[in-house]
């Protein structure tokens, strides 16, 4: 199992758990109504430099760092989420909402994919910068992965 192992998998779980979540996006330039849907999940970065304006409500996932030695083996992940509302209270809403979602289910089912397990602390903070019509908010996990077993014997001949 790999770090792309673990984020492919949290991948696939951050759209499972928001799939139901209606957030407002960015109204296209052919509609005159604001859009809502569930977030986009991106692992590593947006598609794009385009993208960073247009693909809000998403989630990002990048790996932090990883460790392993003689005890474990452990990934830091960071769950960035971006809401979009012109509604500034709305929009902090939304992504407390979202950042609320995703880290009381991770700490409700601990494991993923059945490989991947969340070590508490799981870190939350959602920022205060005036960035006008986005809010960010960000989670930080730490993963417990399988060891790489070592077989040092068969080189011993």
């Amino acid at each position: 199992m790999t770090p792309l192992d673990l984020l492919e998998a949290l991948e696939g779980y951050c759209k499972e758990i928001t799939k139901d979540m209606r957030l407002v996006a960015r109204v296209t330039e052919n509609s005159t109504q604001a859009a809502e849907r569930p977030p986009a999940v991106f692992v590593g970065n947006l598609p794009n430099k385009e993208s960073e304006k247009k693909a809000a409500p998403y989630i990002l996932l990048k790996l932090l760092t990883g460790k392993d030695d003689n005890e474990e083996s452990v990934c830091r992940v960071r769950i960035i989420c971006v809401t979009f509302s012109e509604d500034k209270q709305e929009n902090y809403i939304q992504c407390l909402n979202l950042v609320t979602k995703i880290k009381t289910k991770l700490l409700e089912d601990v494991v993923i994919d059945n490989r991947f397990s969340c070590q508490k602390p799981v870190e939350f903070i959602i920022y205060d910068d005036d960035l006008e019509v986005y809010q960010i908010g960000e989670i930080m996990t730490i993963w417990e992965m399988q060891q790489v077993k070592r077989d040092v014997r068969k080189y011993l001949t």
